[in-house]
């Protein structure tokens, strides 16, 4: 879909913006000069359209999308956004959070959360606005197709990072086989998943080459309201090649003052010859 106006035509996913927070047609050139001259400001835009209109309004009932609208129009944006962040997430705006998100992550979790007794309650919260927790977040693994594997590591006792990954040999194609493979690393507070984010990559394969790469993907379930995490895209190689490949950056955009600065995870995955091996790692 492309706005109609006197700028040039530009697609608006590629801005990252929902229609329902896009600024008049009149300001539309300005919004387009201040993403192409400040990286930093595209990025911040970015987190408010996909997350902070929502999860802010939430988080600090005195910001609105009606700011949120405003901020798209200067690059001071990035200043006034940061101050309407709250300085931190509490019990009750986590709660007010999770009642207020419509996925079924979400409900799991705030069934979870209520019925933690408050001391618990207190440290989940913490643990979620921690960037250090968030920065050592990671997966690494490696092994053979067709066989499931599950690893756990625990950051402390109520912490734990769940690596998990799936894979399976297909009927053949035209005479190839197919394999296909699914890397996915999940944080989880008290047994709660928080944050799950998933790489996926099929292929075809003939005589121990890689002969196509069919498709690659990635998915992220996150009810941590403390973040924003914005989904790059999947680079995937191997065409003609021992292994076949895919890539992708999440960006993690903080939504509360008291997480600090953004950080980006890489999570790549290869596979070849019925072995592969599988990274979460931040960049």
């Amino acid at each position: 879909m492309a706005l109609k106006c006197n700028a040039p035509r530009v697609n608006i996913g590629q801005l990252g913006i929902s229609i329902g927070l896009l600024p008049p047609p009149a300001k539309y050139r300005s919004l387009r000069e201040n993403i192409v001259h400040s990286r930093i400001a595209t990025r911040r835009i970015a987190a408010s359209a996909v997350a902070g209109a929502a999860a802010l309004a939430v988080l600090a009932p005195t910001a609105s999308a009606m700011d949120a609208t405003a901020y798209l129009n200067s690059t001071q944006a990035v200043a006034q956004a940061e101050a309407k962040q709250p300085a931190q997430l509490t019990v009750k705006n986590y709660t007010a959070y999770l009642k207020h998100q419509k996925t079924p992550e979400a409900r799991k979790a705030l069934n979870a959360f209520t019925k933690l007794p408050a001391d618990k309650q207190a440290r989940f919260v913490k643990y979620l606005q921690n960037r250090n927790i968030y920065k050592a977040f990671s997966g690494q693994a490696k092994g053979k197709i067709d066989r499931p594997l599950k690893v756990v590591d625990s950051y402390n006792k109520d912490v734990k990072f769940v690596t998990e990954v799936t894979s399976k040999t297909d009927q053949a194609v035209q005479g190839k086989s197919v394999e296909w493979i699914s890397f996915t690393v999940t944080e989880r507070i008290f047994n709660v998943p928080v944050t799950s984010e998933t790489l996926n990559l099929r292929y075809q394969f003939d005589k121990g080459k890689v002969t196509d790469v069919l498709r690659a993907g990635s998915e992220v379930k996150n009810v941590n309201a403390a973040i924003a995490i914005h989904k790059g895209k999947v680079a995937r190689r191997g065409h003609h090649a021992a292994v076949a490949t895919a890539s992708t950056v999440w960006t993690i955009y903080p939504l509360v003052k008291s997480f600090g600065k953004d950080l980006d995870k890489v999570q790549e995955v290869a596979s070849g010859s019925g072995t592969w091996k599988a990274k979460l790692a931040t960049r």
